[in-house]
């Protein structure tokens, strides 16, 4: 697997390129739920998981997380990163989901990666593979669980996004987050099982995003790009 190789200044050199390339391409980014993320207990682990339906879902994860000041670390597809090899300046570690023995090694290095610092945060998009933002189910693989269960105590969130036309020339990002909370007794049910409730949490938090913008509901929003 290909580790990450974080570089502070090359992300602050990237910060300033992605916020320009996003107001060329966008007409804004707009959020609900952003405090889940500011205020999120100090030294617990953060893990995001988040639906995958565009190229520029990672793009957006690092936008969200300069706007949330979080020390964010993505788990992406080994051919991506092989022809994006930057972004392990920016936080990426390859996965190869088809190879279950490659698949735990980036797995216990994501385990590893938080247990080093809890102050950091671990995104992972575990549909695997860019889909349609309605297909349904959605599927996941079952890395998700067995990190989040590897922890005592983890923050989870769901995170949400679609992007829109809303009768401009340029399209708007809407995200939603949602704060997850497992049972004990969940925490205790197989990774598949796991990675179920976990999909219909996402699935909802989904499902609501799209009503909001159906119904033209946005005073939960706030644009932070």
């Amino acid at each position: 697997m290909l580790t990450a190789d974080k570089n502070l200044w090359l992300e602050k050199i990237f910060a300033v390129y992605n916020r320009n390339l996003f107001k060329r391409r966008f007409s804004s980014l707009q959020m609900s739920g952003l405090h889940f993320l500011e205020n999120k207990p100090e030294n617990t682990p953060l893990v995001i998981y988040a639906n995958h339906s565009s190229w520029w879902d990672g793009l957006t994860a690092f936008q969200i997380s300069r706007r949330a000041a979080l020390d964010s670390f993505i788990m992406m597809e080994e051919k991506q990163m092989k022809k994006l090899w930057f972004f392990r300046k920016l936080g990426a570690f390859s996965v190869v989901r088809e190879n279950s023995r490659e698949a735990l090694k980036s797995i216990n290095y994501a385990i590893q990666t938080l247990r080093k610092n809890p102050k950091r945060t671990l995104w992972v998009f575990p549909q695997g593979e860019i889909l349609p933002n309605d297909v349904r189910p959605l599927r996941f693989y079952n890395g998700l669980p067995r990190i989040i269960k590897s922890f005592e105590k983890c923050s989870i969130v769901c995170l949400a996004m679609r992007y829109e036309f809303l009768g401009k020339y340029k399209p708007d990002i809407f995200v939603k987050i949602k704060k997850i909370e497992l049972s004990a007794m969940e925490l205790k049910l197989k990774p598949q099982e796991i990675s179920g409730i976990l999909s219909d949490h996402l699935t909802g938090c989904l499902n609501e995003l799209k009503a909001e913008i159906v119904n033209q509901n946005f005073y939960d929003f706030e644009q932070i790009c």
